[in-house]
């Protein structure tokens, strides 16, 4: 089965590619997916919020937002130059009311958006075209059974060059599997500018203490660790929580409408990553330290709603486990 190559204009934040793109139309289209991909576009909206609340965001909401004001077509609205958290926090929030109300078309959610902050569509129009990764919904015949949920995602975050940076390396010493951790407050960055060495830098924000490079472990407990939200554990029904109560059309009681997807706050996300296992990646027992970012590539995510983890105790080195891994990424990496 092929997956879709979903490629959406890549968003600098030079103002004339901005304008350009605003001008030329290429972007009017860009969230037009939202109306089949609706799961991988609340993902990236949820990664967003995450990243826009958190206490690090002036480090890790990066980048910054470059859209055009539909008002006045010569200027920005939001300006990577003239931050301005609080309006885009307004703007994000009227995202996620109307994408949590609205079950309809897209033509509709983008109706719904514009009565209720002209900068609501804008913003997530930029949302998802700004996403540089290549990211698709497994469907069940091509998830990994043993990670327990049913939100698993292929992931390439890697551009074209690193890929094949890559394979060279592959061909050399080979490669395993191994997973990665982290808030979901920093994978609105990493979807952007890729996975990055961050140890000793503005980035971290665990400790280093096996040294300089990207953490992995073939044991998914250890990861998991690594990915707890800092947020309190709370149960929410529904992912803006404002949204007003609306009446159901099956009973006679007012009730808040389901979101279709991350009902809670209290996300987990994890990757599952490709990596050379040349003399460079660095074991210490079931901590593996990878130096060199070109030899580590994401290739699955997975999140798990309000608090939950899958299995603690996948070992990406065993048989049975790798032999699943190879099962279900067959030659779509090379493919996509």
């Amino acid at each position: 089965m092929q997956f879709p190559v979903c490629l959406f204009p890549a968003v600098c934040t030079r103002e004339l590619c901005v304008f350009s793109f605003y001008t030329l139309g290429v972007m009017s289209g860009a969230a037009e997916e939202v109306a089949t991909g609706a799961e991988v576009v609340d993902l990236l909206v949820a990664m967003c919020r995450a990243a826009l609340e958190s206490p690090r965001k002036s480090i890790i909401f990066e980048p910054y937002p470059s859209v055009v004001d539909p008002s006045d077509p010569k200027t920005l609205a939001f300006n990577p130059k003239k931050k301005n958290y609080e309006r885009l926090q307004k703007a994000l929030d009227s995202v996620m009311s109307i994408r949590e109300m609205t079950q309809g078309s897209y033509l509709e959610i983008k109706k719904q958006m514009d009565k209720l902050d002209p900068l609501a569509h804008p913003l997530l129009q930029w949302i998802i075209s700004s996403n540089r990764s290549h990211i698709v919904k497994l469907p069940l015949s091509r998830q990994l059974k043993f990670m327990h949920t049913s939100h698993q995602f292929l992931l390439l975050s890697s551009p074209p060059a690193k890929e094949a940076r890559f394979r060279t390396a592959k061909k050399l010493y080979g490669s395993t599997f191994a997973f990665h951790g982290s808030h979901i407050e920093n994978w609105h960055s990493v979807l952007r500018n890729g996975l990055v060495n961050a140890s000793y830098t503005k980035l971290q924000l665990h400790g280093a203490a096996y040294g300089k490079g990207i953490y992995l472990s073939p044991i998914s407990s250890i990861s998991f660790g690594y990915s707890e939200t800092l947020h309190k554990k709370k149960k929410i029904f529904a992912v803006y929580e404002h949204v007003p109560v609306l009446l159901s059309k099956s009973r006679s009681s007012l009730r808040p409408i389901q979101s279709r997807f991350l009902q809670s706050r209290n996300l987990n996300c994890i990757a599952l990553c490709e990596v050379i296992t040349s003399k460079d990646l660095q074991k210490h027992g079931n901590i593996w330290v990878c130096p060199v970012s070109d030899h580590v590539c994401t290739r699955f995510f997975f999140v798990y709603e309000d608090g939950q983890v899958g299995d603690a105790n996948i070992n990406t080195q065993e048989p049975k486990i790798q032999k699943e891994i190879m099962r279900v990424i067959g030659t779509q990496i090379y493919s996509s």
